[in-house]
This record gives C-alpha cells, structure tokens and sequence, in this order.
C-alpha cells in the first residue's frame, strides 16, 4: 500500500492523536493527513514499511538502484551528496553556474575546488557543459579530481550528454554528481530525453519544480555501488529534518501515482508545446529560442528581448501587469516561462496571444548584456578558509582588490558572480552593478555591502 492511501486511511479512522503535530488533525484540508512517526505510517529516517515501498518505486521510475525521497527540496539531496561521496580535502570539479547548495556543500565538506565553465551565450545564458570541456580541464590540472558536479538541464532548459560524461568518468575512476533539479520530467517521454538517475552515480531532481508535487518536494536517486549506501544516509540524517512532513510525503506518493502511468498527460504537454513553438517564427522583434530535443528541455520557454527596445525584466512586467501572466525569472535580455503537464492550452494560448500584442508594439534595437564570460576569477583561498576568517563589510566599490567572503549570485538562476575566496574585481562589481540597475535581483549583500576579509 502506498504512503498516500496509508495516510487516507489513517485520517478517516478512529485514531485520537495524543502525539504531534499540535493541530491534532482538527483542522481541514492537509492537516486531516499531517502525521509524526508513529506505527503505521512509517519513518523517513528509517523506513522498512510504506514510505520505503513508494522509495522503491521511485526506484523503478528513474531506472536507479536506490531512491531517497527529500522534503528539503534538492538543495538537500545536494548537500548529501557532496558530504557522503566526498572526504576533506578532496579535490572536486563543479560547475561554475553550480546552485548555491552545491558551493555551500564543498565549503561544509572542506573541499578544494576547481570550476568547469560553460560558454555563455549572447544573452547571458549558461550552455551545458560538454564532455570536451571536462576533458580540457582534466587534462590541464595537475591533480585529477575524486568527483566532477554537473547541473544538468540548466535553469533554461540546456542538456548534457550525461551518458558520454558518466562513462568517461567511470573509465577514469571519477564519481559523477548530477544536479538534475530541473529535470524530473525527463524520461517519461521521448521528447524529454537525457535523463541522468539511469547511469550517473547520484543524480538529485526536484520533483516539485516540472512535475505536481508540492513546493520543496525532491528525490535523490543512485546508480551503482560507488556510493556508501550507509555515509549517504547518515549524510541526509544530518542535513534533513528530524520532522518531516507526511504532507510533503504525500504529495511525493500522489506523484509517483501518476507517472506510473504518465503517457496521457506527457502526450498532451507535447501536444500543447508543439502548439505553442509553431508560431515563433511570426514574431517580428522578440525571438523564442529553439533547440533540438537533445539540446535543450523545450519545456522551458526562452523569450529573448536581445534585439528590441525592452529588458527582458520590462517584459515579464508587461506580462504581469497587463496581461497577468507570471514568468519564472527575468534578465537582461530574455526571460523564462516554466511549464509542466499541469500547464492548460487556454494557458499557452493566452501566453502566445500576449507576447503576439507586445511583438507588434515593439521596435528593433539591441540590449546590451555584460557577460559573465569576461570575468576571471583569481582564487586566494578555497571556499571554507574564507568562511573562517574574521570579516568587514564595506560597500562594493571599496571592496575591489580585497577577497570575498561572501557568495554575490544573480537570482535567478543563481549562479555566483563573486565566490568566497576570490578577489573581488573591477568586472564583477561592474556587472553587479549592471544587474541592480537593470532590477534583477542580486542574492549575497547584506544592505548593499559585502563582506571581505579582514
């Protein structure tokens, strides 16, 4: 029996709590299913009854080994992953437009790290990383690393070829870490192809981000016996919850429900997406970025404003205030619409239809983008020696020449500009400046200083 039945059962019995949580299901809606570990419903921490049967079925769904359901979002299964996998000192290749919580886990785990570095295209936007590159930056270093970190899909949608990277890596005795936050669609249906969990060593997805599951809902999945089965779950014992929510839990059930028999809903996604890409190519001034399916996730709707007279963050007001449609991140020149097999037709068509209206109003031009890609980063110290030593905060003008102890990232995607560790230059603060200016949204400053060592 699933969690989710268990749990609908439990809610309509006779049961009185004298246990937490404190509402003692009096309230409706999803306090009814709100549960603590108690017989029956098994225990996150140490399951042996229904959460570890809807674990095993995650399993079979993302063709893994083993499978951890996550209620603290990928960020989570991140952190895990790098601390079990890894020992300090170590030395760990990630990519440089990494998540936060992978940087925050190399500087938990006292790792030395090395970056891998993507191209960046016209708008700013982070390629996937390919197997070339890790190559070229093997080949260069003079250590080889334990681990290598790929974020695979990108925020905006861009592949890996994960198989290539995993069997290079396997052939070099290279364990292989996949943040795949963005990807739990994949491998549910032809047109969302390069799903990592079937042969990366642990691939991370948070569930709650293209599929219905409730918001900080993820999984972290294992390929293989390259992982300590017993460090990894000592490592989520660490960093998860001793609490976590049976509602949260829940909603993980309810999906795998679902993609147990996903073809209808996936079939009319790609149905609706077709739909929508099919009238691109009218647009006279805006331009929708299209790839081929092994490129790029055609889920993620790209709008670049790169050739007109507006921002891409103009944009997305323009769509809310006027046509209230919400978009998931805005930047300098384009902006990004999510979408998932929940998303309607009347949806995209009210999506196409706005950005129709907004083509016609709007003249050709050309925004200027300051590229990430003319930042060289000098290391002083790795991450966690930063984190260690005493601080002042000044404002970033004054802070140019000193090193950073603080992690200054463009959210979204979040991605860091400036790194703990890393003298803090003429370039970064010059596209921070840039990015406040143009009202993205700048993660990392504290009243608009940063802290630099002292």
């Amino acid at each position: 029996m699933s969690l989710k039945k268990t749990l609908e059962n439990y809610s309509k019995s006779n049961m009185y709590p004298f246990h937490m949580p404190g509402h003692k299901r009096m309230l409706d809606g999803p306090y009814k299913i709100d549960m603590t570990e108690v017989p029956g419903v098994d225990d996150l921490h140490d399951p042996e009854d229904v959460i570890a049967e809807d674990q095993a079925r995650l399993a079979r769904l993302y063709k893994s080994d083993r499978a951890y359901m996550l209620v603290g979002g990928s960020t989570v299964g991140n952190l895990a992953a790098i601390y079990a996998s890894l020992n300090e000192n170590d030395f760990v290749l990630i990519q440089r437009n990494s998540h936060k919580s992978v940087y925050n886990g190399a500087t938990l785990r006292h790792l030395r790290v090395g970056y891998l570095n993507p191209e960046i295209d016209e708008n700013g936007i982070y390629q996937a990383i390919t197997l070339e590159e890790i190559k070229s930056k093997i080949e260069q270093n003079k250590e080889k690393p334990k681990a290598i970190v790929i974020t695979s899909p990108t925020y905006e949608g861009y592949y890996c070829d994960v198989c290539s990277i995993t069997e290079y890596c396997h052939s070099n005795n290279l364990l292989l870490i996949v943040d795949e936050a963005h990807g739990a669609h994949l491998g549910f249906h032809k047109r969302f192809p390069n799903q990592a969990s079937y042969v990366a060593d642990i691939t991370i997805t948070s569930l709650h981000k293209t599929l219905p599951c409730l918001t900080g809902c993820a999984a972290l999945l294992v390929k293989g016996d390259r992982i300590d089965s017993n460090r990894l779950r000592e490592a989520l014992d660490i960093f998860e919850t001793s609490s976590p929510s049976y509602v949260m839990m829940n909603s993980i059930s309810n999906c795998i429900d679902l993609l147990e028999k996903p073809m209808d809903y996936f079939e009319n996604y790609v149905d609706n997406l077709e739909h929508f890409y099919s009238f691109s190519g009218k647009l006279k001034a805006l331009q929708i970025i299209t790839e081929k399916t092994d490129k790029k996730d055609m889920g993620k709707i790209v709008i670049s404003t790169k050739y007109t007279n507006i921002t891409g963050v103009e944009l997305a007001k323009i769509l809310r205030e006027k046509y209230e449609i919400e978009t998931e991140l805005s930047s300098f020149s384009y902006l990004l619409a999510m979408t998932s097999i929940m998303d309607s037709r009347e949806g995209f068509e009210r999506l196409k239809q706005a950005l129709v209206e907004i083509d016609a109003s709007l003249q050709k031009g050309e925004i200027s983008v300051p590229i990430a890609d003319n930042i060289t980063p000098i290391k002083k110290m790795e991450l966690w020696e930063a984190k260690t030593k005493p601080v002042t905060a000044c404002k970033l003008k004054d802070a140019i020449g000193q090193v950073s102890t603080s992690m200054i990232c463009l959210y979204p995607p979040g991605a860091p500009v400036i790194v703990p560790g890393e003298v803090i230059t003429e370039e970064m603060v010059s596209l921070i400046e840039e990015a406040k200016k143009a009202k993205i949204h700048v993660t990392g400053l504290n009243n608009g200083l940063i802290c630099v060592v002292n």
